[in-house]
C-alpha cells in the first residue's frame, strides 16, 4: 500500500478500488494503512450494521487492544470510541453529526464507496473536514440511482491509490482457487420471458418445476464441493422464485432458506451462521443450513468465507453483476481448498458477457470472446479453471454472433472512461484503460467524431466540413486494424513535411524499427492513401475525392489537404490496437519486428488545432 501512504500526504481524498469484488482484503489493508499512518481517530462509514460489526472484528484483529473501538447505529452508540464504526443512515442525521467537530477525525473510510454520491452520505463528507477520505470499492461504476452525473472517481479527485482485478489477484493467491462450470440449463425461456415484472405460470413453473430442480441437484452432487458438507449460495432472477427452489429443495431433504430486503439484518445474520456452522456445532435451536438462495441482496457486504459452492440460475446481467457473485465464495477458508461455481446457461442474449466477466477483457471484440469461450483454462492464472459443456458453448457462440445493444455498452463504457479519467477520452484512452475496443466504436458509428456527435449532445463541437468527415471516416476504416505500417509513416511524416519520398519513408522504418519495405511497397501504401484500399467502385468514387496526398515526381509525394483542422474537442477516429490480445498479429508479416503499432488522431484543444498524430514503438526485449 505504498501507493497509499504516499497519496495520503498529497491529496485529501483517495480511492482504493478493488476490482476483484471480494475476498483480496480491502478492510484488512484499511486497517494497516491506518496504523500505518498513525491515525489516532477514524471513522468507518458503512451502509448495513452487518459491515460496521464486520469491519470491527477486522480491525481489532490489527490493533488488538491498542485503539477503543465501537458501534455507532443499529441500537450502538459508542460515540466516545477511538475508531468508530457508524452506520451512514444514523450519522447523516444533523443531531448525531454535531456530537462532533469538523475536524474530530483524521481519517474518515468509506466502505463500498460507489454508495458516497448518495445525499446521506453527501451530508457526512460535507460536515467533516479530515486529514483524509479513503474509500474503498470493488464498483466504482456502480450507480444506484442510474445518474451517470454523480461521479464517484471525481468526488474522490481522481486519484485511484490501488486497484486488482481478479486475473492479478488470482496470479497473487490472494483469493480461493475455483473451478467454474457452465451448464446448459434446461429452463428455456428467454431473457424477456426470466426478466418480466409478471411472469407467466408457464413460465414461472418452468423456472421451478421438478426436472430443472431434479436437474441442478444432479449438477450440484456430481460436481461437488470442497469441505466435510456443502455451504451454498444460489441466485435466482426473483424472490418467488428463490422461495419456491428453497421449498422444493427442503422437501427433498436440503436445508435451506430465501433471503430477500424483506427479511431483517438479525434475521439474515441467522442464515449466515447456520451456513458457516459445522454439523458438530448444531443444536435444537440452531440447525445448520445448506444453501441460501437470494436474488441480489448478497452481491456485496456478505463475508461468508466458508463458502464452497456458488449456482447461478439467473442470465447474466453485467459482467459486474456476475464477478461480484462469483465472488462470494472466493474468500480463503481452512479446510476449503476451492469453490466451485455451476452456471446454468440458458438461451439469453447476455450469455456473451460470461466470458468477458471471466477473462476480465472489457474489449467486447466478438473475436477475442469467442478465443476466451475456446481456451477455457487458460482464462484463469493459478490453479483455477473453467469449463464449457459443448451445449452452453453453442449457446455463448449464438449469443455473440448476434450482440444486441452494443451501441449501449459502448456508451457505458465511453462513460465508465470518462468519469474514470476526468474529461473526454481519446480513442487511445480506451486502450490505454482496458475499456471496449475502438474498432466495435468504428464498427457502429463510422468514426469516433460521429459517436461523440451522438453522445455529447447539446454541448459545443467541433465543425468538420464533408471533406474532413470523408478523411476521418476512411482512416478509420482502412487503417484501425493496423495491418500496414507504412501509411502511418507517411501520415506522420507530412506533419511536418510538404513534400516526402519514398526513401524518406523507408529510412524512418529502418532506423526506428530495423524494418525493411520496397519503394514499391511504399507506392502501394500511397494508392490506399489516395483512397483505392476498397472493394467496390461505388466506394472507390466516394472516398477517390479526399486529396490526402497526391504523386509528386518519381518516388516523391506532396501533401494536399493538411491534416490540421480548427476544432473545439477531442477527436480520435483511429487507433491501432497496441493491447496483447493483438500480438500475434503484431507479430505475423510485416509487423513481426514491432511489438507496438499506435495509431493516434489525437486533436488536443491546444490552440483549438486537430492535428493528426502517428507513431510507432519498438518491441520490448522480454516479448
Amino acid at each position: 500500500m505504498e501507493s497509499l501512504y504516499f497519496q495520503a500526504k498529497f491529496f485529501q481524498k483517495v480511492c482504493v478500488t478493488y476490482l476483484t469484488y471480494e475476498g483480496t482484503g480491502k478492510t484488512y489493508a484499511s486497517a494497516f494503512a491506518m496504523r500505518e499512518l498513525g491515525f489516532k481517530r477514524v471513522l468507518f462509514l458503512v451502509h448495513r450494521s452487518t459491515l460496521a460489526k464486520q469491519a470491527l472484528t477486522s480491525f481489532r484483529k490489527v490493533f488488538e487492544d491498542k485503539k477503543s473501538m465501537g458501534i455507532v447505529g443499529a441500537g450502538y452508540s459508542d460515540y466516545e470510541a477511538d475508531y468508530i464504526f457508524a452506520m451512514v443512515e444514523t450519522l447523516h442525521k444533523a443531531d448525531n453529526l454535531r456530537k462532533f467537530d469538523p475536524e474530530e477525525f483524521d481519517c474518515i473510510v468509506l466502505d463500498e464507496a460507489h454508495h458516497s454520491p448518495a445525499n446521506t452520505y453527501q451530508k457526512v463528507m460535507e460536515y467533516f473536514k479530515p486529514k483524509l477520505f479513503l474509500g474503498m470499492t470493488a464498483t466504482p461504476d456502480k450507480r444506484d440511482d442510474g445518474d451517470a452525473s454523480r461521479n464517484v472517481y471525481e468526488l474522490f479527485h481522481y486519484q485511484i491509490a490501488y486497484e486488482i482485478r481478479l486475473q492479478q489477484a488470482m496470479e497473487e493467491d490472494l483469493l480461493c482457487p475455483f473451478h467454474y462450470f457452465g451448464i446448459s440449463d434446461i429452463s428455456m425461456i428467454t431473457d424477456e420471458q426470466a426478466k418480466a415484472r409478471n411472469i407467466s405460470e408457464e413460465y414461472f413453473g418452468r423456472l421451478t418445476g421438478d426436472e430443472r430442480v431434479r436437474h441442478v441437484i444432479e449438477q450440484a452432487r456430481y460436481y461437488g464441493y470442497s469441505g466435510d458438507r456443502v455451504k451454498g449460495l444460489i441466485f435466482c432472477s426473483r424472490n418467488r422464485e428463490c422461495e419456491e427452489l428453497s421449498a422444493k429443495f427442503n422437501r427433498l431433504g436440503y436445508r435451506t432458506v430465501a433471503l430477500s430486503g424483506k427479511n431483517t439484518d438479525r434475521e439474515r445474520e441467522a442464515a449466515f451462521e447456520r451456513l458457516a456452522m459445522n454439523e458438530a456445532d448444531a443444536t435444537d435451536e440452531m440447525q445448520p443450513l445448506d444453501y441460501i438462495f437470494s436474488v441480489d441482496i448478497l452481491n456485496e457486504g456478505v463475508d461468508i468465507v466458508e463458502v464452497n459452492q456458488v449456482i447461478m440460475l439467473r442470465p447474466t446481467q453485467s459482467p459486474i453483476v456476475f464477478i461480484q457473485q462469483l465472488g462470494r465464495g472466493l474468500r480463503k477458508a481452512e479446510d476449503k481448498e476451492y469453490v466451485v461455481i455451476l452456471d446454468f446457461i440458458g438461451n439469453y442474449n447476455n450469455n456473451f458477457m460470461i466470458p468477458v466477466a471471466l477473462s476480465g477483457d472489457r474489449t467486447y471484440n466478438a473475436d477475442t470472446i469467442r478465443k476466451y469461450v475456446i481456451s477455457g483454462n487458460n482464462t484463469i492464472p493459478g490453479a483455477s479453471t473453467v469449463h464449457f459443456d459443448e451445449i452452453a458453448k453453442e449457446k455463448i457462440f449464438n449469443s455473440i454472433d448476434k450482440i444486441r445493444g452494443m451501441k449501449s455498452i459502448i456508451r457505458e463504457s465511453y462513460i465508465s472512461l470518462k468519469n474514470r479519467i476526468g474529461r473526454i477520452p481519446l480513442l487511445y484512452d480506451f486502450y490505454e484503460q482496458g475499456e471496449i475496443d475502438p474498432l466495435v466504436i468504428i464498427k457502429e458509428y463510422k468514426t469516433y467524431w460521429q459517436f461523440l456527435e451522438a453522445v455529447e449532445t447539446g454541448k459545443d463541437s467541433c465543425k468538420l466540413n464533408d471533406q474532413e468527415k470523408l478523411i476521418l471516416e476512411y482512416l478509420s476504416k482502412t487503417i484501425l486494424s493496423g495491418v500496414r505500417p507504412s501509411e502511418l509513416c507517411i501520415l506522420k511524416e507530412f506533419l511536418d513535411k510538404d513534400i516526402i519520398s519514398t526513401s524518406d519513408v523507408r529510412r524512418e522504418l529502418e532506423y526506428e524499427y530495423d524494418y525493411f519495405i520496397t519503394d514499391h511497397e511504399v507506392e502501394e501504401s500511397v494508392k490506399v492513401l489516395q483512397g483505392y484500399f476498397v472493394s467496390k467502385d461505388d466506394e472507390y468514387q466516394k472516398y477517390k475525392f479526399m486529396n490526402i496526398l497526391r504523386p509528386d515526381g518519381e518516388r516523391t509525394m506532396r501533401s494536399v489537404y493538411r491534416i490540421a483542422m480548427e476544432a473545439d474537442l477531442p477527436i480520435v477516429p483511429g487507433f491501432i490496437d497496441a493491447c496483447r490480445t493483438k500480438s500475434l498479429m503484431l507479430r505475423s508479416g510485416i509487423l513481426s519486428k514491432l511489438d507496438w503499432l499506435d495509431i493516434r488522431i489525437n486533436i488536443p484543444r491546444v490552440n483549438q488545432k486537430i492535428h493528426l498524430l502517428y507513431y510507432m514503438r519498438s518491441i520490448p526485449e522480454e516479448m
